[in-house]
């Protein structure tokens, strides 16, 4: 199943305790149904909505060195 792009306006989204102040973050929320939402904090409106199973592979493929810094 691919990621789908979601409203979710009401979800508490998180962020690294590493990016402080006004800088451009990567926000994260659990969604419920096994969903995480993933969004910037520059483009708030708009998010990424996860599975578990694809959260899992995307943290892995991060921490595997995929996607160059």
């Amino acid at each position: 199943m691919p990621a789908k792009f979601t409203d979710s306006a009401r979800a508490e989204w998180r962020r690294s305790s590493a990016c402080v102040g006004e800088s451009h973050c990567v926000e994260v929320a659990d969604l419920g149904d096994r969903n995480i939402g993933l969004r910037s904090s520059l483009t708030p409106e708009s998010s990424l909505t996860l599975t578990a199973d694809q959260w899992r592979d995307f943290v892995a493929a991060i921490k595997s060195g995929t996607f160059p810094a």
